[in-house]
Order: structure tokens, then C-alpha cells, then sequence
């Protein structure tokens, strides 16, 4: 994660909002290896679930396309410093948020430049 400046700003955003917003659990999904002897069968990827602090927005209509952002999506807002050290989000992780458990698109994670929050597009 960057810091720019060396002033920690993922650090004092999560310090003084984490308290205020939610548990959410985010979980790794890291693709497996090929089932050994066959050269049909699947992998068996991995999940890592970490517990990150953020919150979930909805997206307005006028931004709903049908296509690239379809009605339903979801905005997970995830402090940076909330998370473990070498862990962030990435196209098909798994974010846990108020009951439900949803994906993140490809191409749906935006990063601030000092890394203090990641919105995901969840669906």
C-alpha cells in the first residue's frame, strides 16, 4: 500500500472512521492447481476469509447501464489501513456485508491514490 509522503493516511482514516463503520469479511479467492492425473479436471482454488472495516453504497440510477454496472451492483467501501498487511482486493474476491455475499466484478476495484479506501463493485 502506498504512503504517500510517509504520513501514513490509510492509517489515520481507519484510526479515527473505523470505529464508525462496519465488520465486513473479505475473502481471498486464489486460484488452485490442476487435480493431478487428469487433464480435464478442475482446480481447487483457496479462500481466505479477513475481517476489514467499511461500509456498502448503493449505486444511483443514472449510473446503472445494464452493461458495466447492472441494477443490483453494489459499492463496498473498504478502509485500507483495515487491512492485513499485503492483502487487497481483487476481481473475484468475496466480500461479506450485511448478510450477503457477493463478488467483485472485474475491472471493480478503484483505489484512492494514498490507498486509504477501496470501492469494489460487487454483484
Amino acid at each position: 500500500m502506498p504512503d504517500i509522503f510517509k504520513a501514513d493516511i490509510a492509517g489515520k482514516i481507519n484510526k479515527a472512521l473505523g470505529n464508525l463503520v462496519f465488520d465486513l469479511t473479505l475473502t481471498k479467492v486464489e486460484p488452485g492447481t490442476r487435480t493431478p492425473g487428469t487433464l480435464t479436471g478442475g482446480t481447487n482454488p483457496t479462500e481466505t476469509g479477513h475481517t476489514v472495516k467499511g461500509f456498502v453504497d448503493e449505486y444511483k440510477d443514472y449510473q446503472i447501464d445494464g452493461t458495466l454496472i447492472q441494477r443490483g451492483d453494489r459499492k463496498v467501501v473498504i478502509l485500507g489501513g483495515s487491512l492485513s498487511s499485503g492483502v487487497i482486493p481483487e476481481p473475484g474476491d468475496k466480500i461479506t456485508a450485511e448478510g450477503e455475499t457477493r463478488t467483485i466484478v472485474e475491472d471493480g476495484v478503484k483505489r484512492d491514490p494514498a490507498g486509504a479506501t477501496y470501492t469494489c463493485q460487487v454483484r
